[in-house]
């Protein structure tokens, strides 16, 4: 009997959902040439030309096996290199301190350490130094690389501006000094001309209080210009006015505030079990998949939003040519880690470079 008609109606519906990717991986195992270039249908297509070669079904299920252990990666552009800026806040003089900003860095330095990226974790820092640090990375990185850059800290916004807040940030009278713009940052991270650029903020944005914080409106009208180079990614993991989450679970109950975010009190951080925010959970969790960046974020905010605590991302990109954070380097990277790490000389209480 042939595979069509040893084969069950189950494992049919099975095989014509398989993607074409999947197909071709068969298609190769099977060592036949097939075109899966205009089937809507691709696994129905293979299950006949399976079946045209006299497979059998115990050799169809060992084809099925095998690609589905086997991992395609797909590769769209081979940039000059790949850097991680991953700057954690949590450590504030005046606002809540927060759980899970280095935790959420630290789990991504590690995993996109995996997939080729030269990471650099930068720590509580005031606006004026953070701003120091990211223009001698920025200065130090080559023309035609990826830039990852994602921040989790306290954040508001205002005027439809995003804004990083440093650690010296007060609680009212808020003035531009102690914030860092999305503005600024693509501003001068467009000077070191990536070919890809994500910028993922990990915060609350609330819009401040006019009344409280009138020196910082006065200033918004002198906003930095920015232009973009190639393919921009901006990924903000909640809505305008909203509050971001932190997952993690603590045994005192009365250290948390359940609207916005979590305060620690002293003795509080052995209680802790480790956990990151409900978007670098999410994230973290999708890299395992080689999706282009595009389709990675999709997938991951479709995840925050059937999270546990109500957050809804929001994605913006320009360019709309594929790339993927598994896309290989042709430059040396071994080169420019030393380098990176020579221009942080003197910032190595707040920097990590690996």
């Amino acid at each position: 009997m042939s595979l069509l008609q040893n084969l069950p109606y189950k494992e049919y519906k099975y095989a014509s959902t398989l993607s074409t990717e999947k197909c071709e991986i068969i298609a190769k195992l099977a060592e036949l040439k097939i075109s899966f270039s205009e089937s809507k249908k691709p696994g129905e297509l293979l299950i006949k030309h399976l079946d045209r070669h006299g497979c059998s079904l115990q050799q169809y299920r060992s084809l099925i096996n095998t690609a589905l252990n086997t991992k395609t990666i797909i590769t769209y552009y081979q940039p000059f290199s790949k850097v991680a800026v991953l700057i954690a806040n949590e450590k504030y003089e005046h606002l809540s301190k927060l759980a899970t900003p280095s935790i959420d860095c630290d789990s991504l330095a590690c995993n996109l350490r995996n997939l080729g990226f030269i990471t650099i974790t930068v720590r509580n820092t005031k606006s004026s130094s953070l701003k120091d640090i990211l223009q001698n990375i920025f200065q130090a990185i080559p023309e035609d690389s990826y830039c990852f850059i994602f921040y989790a800290g306290h954040g508001c916004e205002l005027c439809n501006t995003k804004c990083i807040l440093g650690i010296d940030c007060p609680t009212e009278n808020i003035e531009y000094s102690h914030c860092i713009t999305e503005n600024w940052l693509l501003r001068e991270v467009e000077k070191c001309k990536p070919e890809t650029c994500i910028l993922i903020m990990d915060m609350c944005r609330i819009n401040l209080d006019r009344s409280t914080n009138s020196k910082i409106y006065s200033s918004m009208v002198d906003l930095e210009n920015y232009s973009i180079y190639n393919n921009l990614f901006i990924s903000y993991s909640t809505q305008s006015s909203q509050a971001a989450y932190e997952v993690l679970q603590i045994e005192c109950s009365t250290t948390i505030d359940n609207i916005l975010t979590y305060e620690l009190k002293t003795g509080d951080t052995e209680k802790i079990v480790p956990g990151t925010s409900q978007y670098v959970n999410a994230l973290c969790t999708r890299l395992v998949d080689n999706f282009d960046i595009s389709t990675l974020l999709d997938k991951v905010h479709a995840d925050v939003e059937n999270s546990i605590k109500k957050q809804r991302p929001i994605k913006v990109q320009c360019g709309v040519a594929k790339r993927s954070l598994y896309d290989p380097v042709k430059g040396d990277t071994k080169e420019l880690l030393t380098k990176l790490r020579d221009v942080l000389q003197n910032y190595k209480e707040s920097c990590a470079v690996f």
